[in-house]
């Protein structure tokens, strides 16, 4: 890991003598990371890109002001090591105060060197997914569903705080891209898909075909966009094509690329961000049914990532019974509930639970679960952050509490 470790040392310390001083701190930072020294007054010319992380070691009392005359040239948050010696300490705490009145984000590392590195590598982990959440372009496919009511995002609001850029793509471009699908292709997909399927149920081998172009046209506009994520207002594909986009949205999930339904923004968002927090490929479904004696939710939605799944049904989509949906038989065991929300995409819910069992009803979309999710049920009913949520498999609410509480 490649630190920037920015010196800030006043005029009337002796910058030898501060080093000397504060050797045994910056031993134990070589020994952890490759540390590259920057001088303050370098900081104009220095490339931050090019480094993990940037930590602005105060040195000694009197330095604030050189910190707020290069501020405007320092990566945000501003990470402050602080040391017990030479009035480090109060200088940090000064300009911390002045970062706080200036509206920009801060943080003092203080304390024993051991709990300071182990700091110093969570915030290069949180960096490294944060980078990627600003440089992803998502892309809305035909806007987002007309029942989306309470999951309208601001555009340029989420922009200011994420990065993210977040662009809308006419369906048209889906329906150009599917006059040069390869059919023989589309054939070989259909094929590979059912062979290791467990079943098929109301689906015929032609309406895997159709669903596989579908698939092959997105992997076109995704290309052309140069898109990171995607959501789609599959309904009016349904409605144009008699055919359906759950076969298409497992794939690009299984190949890690985000890919959620009915144009809705905060899901996918969701998606993408718990993807690159936990690895793990989850799942986006409508809370269905909830048991509030229990605190059992069934989540449902007619398409999964079948990687995450240990088996899946071909099945014919829930509302429509036209072309295809997926039901996945997901192994029982703990996980995650999780959705970011609001205009801004600065609210948000997680949970931990475990799938009970996999449920068959006639009444929900095809891939249905039932979870335990202790104490959540008013949350659902009374402060639901719109109505599809995310399941990830496994634990992992310390994480993703731990890098939303960085925000």
């Amino acid at each position: 890991m490649k630190i920037a470790l920015v010196s800030f040392v006043s005029e009337v310390h002796d910058e030898k003598k501060v080093d000397q001083s504060l050797d045994s701190q910056i031993t134990i930072l070589e020994d952890n990371f490759e540390i590259e020294e920057v001088p303050a007054d370098e900081i104009p010319f220095t490339n931050f890109n090019e480094y993990d992380l940037t930590i602005n070691f105060i040195k000694t009392g009197g330095s604030e002001a050189a910190f707020a005359e290069n501020v405007e040239y320092l990566p945000q948050p501003a990470y402050l090591l602080a040391a017990e010696l030479n009035n480090s300490l109060p200088a940090a705490l000064e300009i911390l105060s002045f970062l706080n009145a200036e509206g920009l984000a801060g943080k003092i590392l203080y304390g024993d060197m051991k709990e300071v590195t182990a700091e110093i590598e969570e915030l290069a982990a949180y960096k490294k997914v944060r980078n990627k959440i600003a440089a992803a372009k998502f892309g809305i496919i035909g806007q987002p569903s007309d029942w989306l009511i309470g999951s309208k995002v601001d555009y340029e609001h989420a922009a200011h705080h994420w990065g993210s850029e977040f662009v809308d793509i006419e369906l048209d471009q889906i329906y150009q891209a599917l006059k040069q699908v390869d059919s023989a292709k589309a054939k070989r997909i259909a094929a590979d898909f059912l062979e290791n399927a467990a079943d098929i149920v109301e689906s015929s081998k032609a309406d895997l075909v159709e669903a596989a172009k579908i698939y092959l046209a997105l992997r076109d506009v995704i290309a052309k966009n140069d898109l990171d994520v995607i959501t789609i207002r599959c309904f009016d594909i349904v409605k144009k094509l008699n055919t359906t986009g759950c076969l298409a949205l497992s794939l690009l999930n299984n190949e890690g690329l985000i890919a959620g339904c009915e144009g809705d923004v905060p899901a996918a968002f969701t998606m993408f961000l718990a993807y690159q927090l936990t690895g793990v490929m989850p799942f986006m479904a409508n809370p269905a049914a909830i048991d509030k004696k229990n605190d059992e939710i069934l989540f449902a939605h007619c398409t999964v990532a079948t990687e995450i799944s240990d088996d899946y049904i071909i099945r014919s989509h829930f509302e429509t019974g036209i072309g295809v949906g997926i039901q996945g038989i997901l192994e029982a065991g703990p996980v995650t509930v999780f959705k970011i929300g609001g205009a801004g995409l600065e609210q948000y819910f997680v949970a931990e639970g475990e799938i009970i069992e996999n449920l068959n009803s006639p009444n929900a979309c095809r891939t249905q679960l039932k979870i335990s999710l202790p104490q959540s049920s008013d949350y659902f009913l009374n402060d639901s952050i719109g109505n599809h949520h995310i399941i990830i498999p496994g634990y992992h609410a310390d994480i993703i509490n731990e890098f939303l509480g960085m925000e």
